[in-house]
């Protein structure tokens, strides 16, 4: 009996939830309900048509793991990404669970290791659910341009004094505003103009994958001998996108100046020194204080000025007349993060005095565990002290360097093993408020 009467009451909420039919209400104000859910219509056959692209990037993603994993002889690693692959095809083609935000990728199937997966994993579900948020955020905006159509309308009806018409279109507002107040509205929407979203993307075609990561084009390695023109459309637009600041308050780092680039050594930061061993490419563009770094790292443990040196790379060199300029944020994004912490590619950043014979000050790397990694310098502007902070795991280090010294501000990235690629690029910005580097 009980059973009986819960199912009758919520048959009856059922029935209160649905909204009056079309024909129950006046011309105007259905034909412009059946445009709010013509919109509808077209937001959820957009949200669909987007998710494909997003699964086809995420296998692309595995695949290029793979590789990594294999070029680097980590059996653990592959092993971990195959069956990833695996199990994310098959949670595409098996009957999703309606109450998760991302079905075929749920926060238990998240691996904890090894990084570079887990990594790939977060950054899909970071896509996926911003993919989720603009659908209702759309469907938001949608809705608040029907309930103004239906305010416009019962003022016009209540100003020719049709008080059936105008109550209609009061009535039908109010239900959108109300409606408009629940968590799930976006949803309740979608269903009730019948525009079916997809719970998981469709199943890639993994053939078509595949041809189009082996037509993927070769490297160019030697950057520094191509124009800019000929480089990525992508590269080139970030390259000579200009610096946004505050004209009236320039920052510091439009004192600095350009030196050039260079070979660069993470293991005892030593920059363009003469015979050091040639890895990667760099191609800098000083106007907009940015670089882009790409190549495959081919040699192991090298000696070199009697050291032995892995970590090898590029990096662009600036020089500050005044050791007080020494404030700016470096950014380094990649499309090919670390595996861990011991692997390439590293952001490096070392400071020189320049009157002490390119004397090394203060210098630091980390390793590109995502795509992108924020480092933050400033020499303080009343006593002898700089910091470098990593933004990633609030790293600090402090340094002592006088006021007044013209200083080489050197920033790059270097690769560690061999087989390793880097496809990364290096962006020097105004700092902003100091904060925590104090």
């Amino acid at each position: 009996m009980r059973h009986l009467l819960a199912t009758l009451c919520l048959l009856t909420f059922a029935a209160a939830a649905q909204p009056a039919p079309s024909a129950a209400l006046p011309p105007d104000v259905a034909k412009m309900r059946d445009a709010y859910h013509a919109g509808l219509a077209k937001i959820a056959e957009a949200y669909n048509a987007a998710l494909l692209p997003l699964a086809e990037g995420y296998v692309l993603d595995l695949k290029q793991l793979s590789g990594r994993f294999k070029e680097a002889k980590d059996a653990a690693g592959l092993e971990a990404v195959k069956k990833e692959a695996g199990r994310f095809m098959q949670a595409l083609a098996a009957e999703p669970d309606p109450f998760e935000t991302v079905p075929e990728l749920t926060k238990e199937k998240v691996a904890d290791k090894p990084e570079a997966l887990r990594l790939v994993q977060e950054n899909y579900v970071a896509r996926r659910t911003a993919n989720d948020l603009a659908r209702n955020e759309r469907a938001a905006d949608l809705a608040e341009k029907y309930i103004g159509g239906l305010d416009q309308l019962q003022n016009r009806y209540a100003a020719a004094e049709q008080a059936k018409e105008a109550a209609a279109a009061k009535k039908e507002s109010t239900r959108m505003r109300v409606a408009m107040q629940r968590k799930d509205f976006a949803n309740r929407a979608f269903d009730e103009a019948k525009a079916a979203c997809r719970l998981v993307p469709p199943v890639p075609d993994v053939a078509n994958l595949k041809e189009r990561a082996d037509a993927a084009p070769a490297a160019t390695r030697n950057l520094s001998a191509l124009a800019i023109t000929d480089l990525a459309p992508t590269v080139q637009a970030f390259l000579m996108r200009p610096l946004e600041y505050d004209k009236d308050w320039p920052p510091e780092i439009t004192k600095w100046k350009f030196e050039g680039s260079g070979n660069y050594s993470h293991d005892f930061s030593l920059y363009n020194l003469a015979g050091q061993p040639d890895e990667l490419g760099i191609f800098a563009f000083p106007k907009t204080m940015r670089a882009y770094v790409r190549g495959t790292k081919k040699a192991s443990t090298v000696n070199f000025d009697n050291k032995a040196v892995t970590w090898l790379g590029k990096g662009m060199a600036w020089r500050l007349n005044d050791s007080r300029d020494l404030v700016c944020k470096v950014v380094f994004r990649t499309k090919k993060p670390a595996l861990k912490e011991d692997s390439g590619p590293a952001a490096c950043l070392a400071v020189y005095s320049i009157n002490e014979g390119n004397r090394l000050i203060a210098s630091m790397s980390v390793p590109m565990l995502t795509e992108e990694t924020q480092v933050r310098m400033a020499k303080h502007f009343s006593y002898n002290r700089m910091n470098i902070v990593w933004e990633g795991t609030k790293r600090k280090r402090g340094f002592t360097i006088p006021d007044h010294v013209p200083i080489r501000v050197v920033a790059g990235i270097a690769g560690f093993a061999p087989g390793e690629e880097v496809d990364a690029t290096i962006e020097i910005a105004p700092c902003g408020p100091l904060g925590d580097m104090w």
